[in-house]
């Protein structure tokens, strides 16, 4: 499952190598040749989950697998919180799909393969944690269900620290609200009994020493590994990336936006599904369906216990607002002027790491779980309102949803799928070159801002080093060598990611530097050039390295 210009070809890649270096991170030497360093995985828990099942069912079902598990186990954890709160086990059924199969997730992570996102699951159940423990009548099980809900938000953070900071927002309104939904009855499992300031305090306290044990050890983990100078994710090369002001990545009208517009929740149509092709090729949708909203506003109009549908309403609005950026956009027309949106400003800069959101849109995924909290509610208010008939219709809401997700939303639907081939040169590069790392050309994908993720499946393959980084620009070496910064340039002299010359006079030498640094060879796909003047430019740039050797479709340079 994926897009077959999404990120499916790196997740493979991750996958199968950092279980063989470390499955948190370790030395890597078979990408961003030769800037060789520590790099940490981004998908731990995917990596983890594969390395057990593909030697018993291979490549493909391995990650189609690890997909489905993702999403039913984000879907079992919302169902598991949703219940404990509604006390119904069937309207809680609505609260698993509408959070699990989400148009974002559908849409971004697993048609772009974007799979770290997917790592869902821990926060519903460290939220259903902390609702066990201040319920909890012994202090034992107060502590007992403490640790268990800060422990999933560690897993949380060791999952995906983005994750972590994304639905960490959701402190802010739940902090804001939570003396009045305790009041109107958001906590308790009768309909009298309030946690008291003792259990509260003991169930905190539980929760922030587990969340600190687990999350602190990987966080110094992390921490070591960006002080690390020859760290490929050091904390130069990461501020490199990060936004700053005017936010032109977070414009409202910027070609390639990341953020949604407030009317993106309600889009209607696959026409409103939005296309981003940078680096790779992604997607994105929002809109989670009229019947969802509609039991949403059930929840608000009609529950008898206005605390915890507030509660989770206020949630679900605050982080919606945070993924719209710093302009708060109702549409690309309508708009602030200035930064001015409070919801992402405090998640920017009283949320400590969230400047690491580059994306705000995430946001909506933390908007999505306190909807389909207030989608079980109002589910219930249907069950308790029409009986037996009500049983029935809660019984077909979550298909309802998905079918309205399927057909309705802007989720591309079927979901596309991709095959992971390559030419057979790519087992076979030793009949002609000897060992050492190769760079693959183009770079681009004609021209494009999308890179071809397909080099790092074929690194998998060839097993050589390559220069290709994981980060969304180009290589610093290829940058940083003016002879590859020409050859770059030729594909990508405009655009978001276009590579430039910056020293002329040392093209010629860094030709030479090519083979000093390690490489041995230039892999070429003649067809791969959006123009055959770009490919003759190319080809009379490689010209002295001699008459390459074809293979197939494929050109091979021998640097010497």
């Amino acid at each position: 499952m994926g897009d077959p210009l999404g990120e499916l070809p790196v997740k493979v890649w991750v996958f199968e190598t950092f279980a063989r270096i470390g499955i948190l991170g370790g030395q890597m030497d078979t990408a961003g040749f030769p800037n060789v360093g520590p790099l940490n995985n981004a998908d731990p828990a995917g990596t983890f989950l594969t390395l057990l099942i593909r030697p018993w069912v291979g490549r493909v079902l391995a990650y189609n697998l690890l997909v489905l598990a993702q999403l039913a186990a984000s879907m079992l954890a919302a169902w598991a919180l949703a219940r404990a709160l509604v006390g119904d086990a069937v309207a809680a059924l609505v609260a698993g799909v509408v959070f699990g199969l989400s148009p974002l997730v559908l849409a971004y992570a697993v048609t772009g393969a974007v799979t770290d996102i997917l790592n869902l699951w821990p926060y519903p159940l460290a939220m259903l944690g902390l609702l066990h423990a201040l319920r909890a009548e012994r202090p034992r099980a107060t502590v007992g269900w403490g640790l268990f809900g800060g422990a999933m938000a560690g897993l949380g953070f060791v999952t995906c620290p983005y994750n972590f900071v994304v639905f960490a927002s959701m402190l802010f309104p739940a902090l804001a609200l939570a003396p009045g939904a305790v009041r109107g009855g958001l906590v308790p499992a009768g309909p009298e009994a309030r946690p008291g300031w003792r259990t509260g305090a003991l169930a905190l306290g539980a929760v922030v020493l587990a969340l600190g044990v687990v999350a602190g050890a990987n966080a110094l983990y992390v921490h070591g590994m960006m002080a690390d100078p020859d760290s490929q994710m050091s904390a130069s090369a990461v501020s490199a990336t990060r936004h700053t002001a005017p936010f032109r990545f977070l414009e409202p009208g910027h070609r390639d936006r990341y953020v949604a517009y407030l009317a993106d929740y309600v889009a209607v149509g696959k026409a409103a599904l939005i296309e981003r092709t940078t680096a790779a090729r992604f997607y994105r949708a929002f809109a989670p369906g009229f019947v969802a909203l509609g039991l949403a506003l059930l929840a608000v109009l009609a529950a008898p216990r206005r605390g915890p549908v507030l509660f989770w309403a206020g949630i679900a609005l605050f982080c919606a607002a945070a993924s719209t950026g710093p302009f708060l956009p109702i549409t690309r027309e309508v708009a602030f002027v200035e930064p001015l949106n409070p919801a992402w400003l405090l998640t920017q800069y009283a949320l400590p790491g969230g400047n690491l959101i580059l994306e705000p849109f995430r946001y909506a995924l933390a908007a999505s779980l306190a909807l389909a909290m207030c989608a079980a509610i109002g589910a219930v208010e249907l069950v308790r309102r029409f009986g037996r008939i009500g049983s029935a219709i809660a019984f077909a809401l979550p298909v309802l949803v998905l079918a309205e997700v399927a057909t309705v939303s802007p989720t591309p639907w079927p979901l596309p799928t991709a095959q992971l081939e390559a030419p057979a040169i790519y087992t076979r590069l030793d009949e002609v070159l000897p060992p050492g790392p190769i760079l693959e050309l183009p770079y681009f994908d004609h021209g494009s801002d999308r890179f071809y993720r397909e080099h790092f499946f074929h690194q998998l393959l060839h097993g050589r080093p390559i220069p290709n980084e994981v980060i969304g620009f180009a290589p610093r070496y290829l940058r940083d060598n003016q002879f590859t910064a020409k050859l770059l340039g030729i594909e990508k002299s405009t655009g978001l990611l276009k590579v430039e010359v910056t020293a002329p006079d040392r093209v010629e030498a860094d030709r030479a530097r090519l083979h000093a640094d390690g490489f041995v060879g230039i892999v070429l796909d003649p067809q791969g050039y959006a123009s055959e003047a770009g490919l003759n430019e190319v080809s009379g740039l490689l010209a002295p390295f001699g008459e390459p050797t074809r293979r197939g479709d494929r050109w091979i340079y021998v640097l010497k």
